[in-house]
């Protein structure tokens, strides 16, 4: 019995030790590991016809997708013959498959298949791959396009360039306070001269064959990308893309242009734009400035999702601790400070009372100061990398790839590597609290922005004069004098 007692002061005292453990932290995360998951095979077919294999051990079913590259598809020129193509995707007929069979055979396989001139989606069961593959590749390279439906469409035409309207009503011009923070940013824009005439379908003396052309010059298989996840080898998936779009013909390649536009940022103080909404109990506050430089996958774009997630994008950031949780001004705050082809924006967004506005603004900036002057805890830059890092391996899985999808169509227009995927969770755990610094102060601006104000202007003319200069606005855009 005297061994039971000690046996058991002996478990008090390891639960009293343990109930010592420093709280302040958050708990370790595991050592930063390669994924198993993320990888991209690229392969490259005769034809010219890209593939992404993002294999995934032991999973039943797979997805595929289908991006073509079109030239100009949205300042088409032969317009009739993109609409009847068109229509004869959505009408799922193909040569071999043109009584309905495509439908029903989708429905009996529990599996989503769709074509047309983008390309498409395939999912469904890895056993059903070969059926399914069959009936996407006629779908897409042989739609059953028919002579009665352009004859359909030329009547259609004819009988609307008949029709002619007797008012015309010139459309009401509407204020947009968006217009007005961009010209703040970045001046006004520059008006051209619209020179491309509009053009319209013509589909007289239109024929099949026509369509045909249409499809053979812009469904090509060098100005396509497929990417394929699910449980198959490099080996397996080259051979079933061989086997099904081995024949696909090529056609004139298309280099898509780099999205990476420069954009220059011309203001030097902070603006206060108020548009007045009379009935309004809260106002709507938005914060916006332009980042500069920091382009879509730059190479500081992980460290700038750590400092966002800091800032305001969760609820443990210091605008929603502070905001939300400490002084009780709104429901909701979020900031968004993030790269993008332009060069990058900054935002903050949030609603408050009327009377609280000013009390609101002080506050999101002096949140911004701190972040640009002083280093944020170790345990704040853990809690983020942490969140990040868990939110991003958990949508590395299967039954929704879209980052294996997104990644694949813009590899290679970026530049990226394979692996980048894979390497991800490594960069988050390299940022450091210096890096945030950094990135704060030339990223976060309370100086150089724009603050957008939607409330009711009698209850807050006066009290926004003291964080720049204020242009006040009616609902039809305005300008108010006091």
């Amino acid at each position: 019995m005297k061994n039971l007692h000690v046996f058991i002061l002996m478990i008090c005292f390891s639960l009293s030790s343990a109930a010592q453990v420093d709280r302040s932290m958050p708990p370790e995360a595991n050592n930063p590991e390669t994924l198993n998951v993320g990888k991209l095979i690229p392969m490259v077919l005769n034809n010219g016809l890209r593939v992404y294999l993002a294999p995934v051990k032991d999973y039943p079913k797979f997805t595929m997708s289908v991006n073509i590259e079109l030239p100009n598809y949205t300042e088409e020129t032969r317009l009739a013959e993109k609409n009847i193509l068109n229509t004869a995707y959505a009408n799922t007929l193909s040569k071999k498959y043109p009584n309905q069979e495509i439908d029903s055979i989708v429905n009996t396989y529990a599996a989503m298949l769709n074509a047309n001139m983008y390309g498409g989606t395939i999912k469904g069961m890895k056993q059903d791959i070969n059926t399914l593959l069959d009936v996407y590749v006629d779908a897409l390279l042989n739609p059953i396009i028919t002579q009665e439906y352009i004859s359909k469409k030329y009547k259609a035409s004819i009988a609307q360039g008949r029709k002619k309207s007797d008012v015309f009503t010139q459309p009401i011009k509407q204020f947009s306070i968006d217009a007005v923070v961009d010209s703040l940013l970045f001046g006004p824009k520059i008006k051209r001269e619209e020179t491309k005439q509009t053009s319209k379908p013509n589909y007289e003396g239109l024929t099949i064959e026509d369509v045909e052309d249409y499809k053979a010059d812009r469904i090509v298989s060098n100005n396509a990308l497929i990417v394929i996840v699910g449980d198959f080898s490099e080996s397996e998936c080259k051979t079933l893309m061989t086997h099904y779009f081995g024949r696909w013909k090529t056609g004139a390649p298309y280099v898509k242009e780099s999205p990476v536009k420069t954009k220059t940022s011309i203001i030097q103080n902070r603006k206060i734009i108020v548009k007045d909404a009379p009935d309004a109990v809260q106002s709507k506050i938005a914060f916006k400035w332009h980042l500069g430089d920091a382009y879509t996958y730059f190479e500081n774009d992980i460290k700038l999702q750590v400092l966002n997630n800091i800032f305001g994008a969760s609820q443990l950031s210091y605008l929603y601790k502070n905001l939300r949780e400490d002084k009780a001004l709104c429901y909701y705050i979020n900031s968004s400070v993030g790269s993008a082809a332009d060069g990058g924006t900054g935002a903050v967004y949030t609603s408050v009372r009327n009377e609280q506005t000013a009390y609101a603004i002080e506050n999101i900036i002096l949140e911004m100061l701190r972040l640009r002057n002083e280093k944020v805890s170790a345990s704040d830059l853990k809690i983020a990398k942490n969140s990040l890092i868990g939110e991003y391996t958990r949508s590395l899985n299967p039954i929704a790839p879209i980052p294996y999808i997104t990644f694949a169509m813009q590899k290679d227009l970026y530049h990226l590597p394979d692996d980048y995927l894979q390497n991800k969770v490594e960069k988050y755990y390299q940022v450091t609290i210096e890096d945030i610094m950094k990135m704060a102060q030339k990223y976060i601006d309370p100086f150089k922005c724009v603050i957008t104000i939607t409330g009711k202007v009698s209850e807050l003319k006066g009290t926004l004069e003291k964080f720049g200069e204020v242009l006040y606005y009616d609902q039809k855009g305005n300008k108010l004098e006091f």
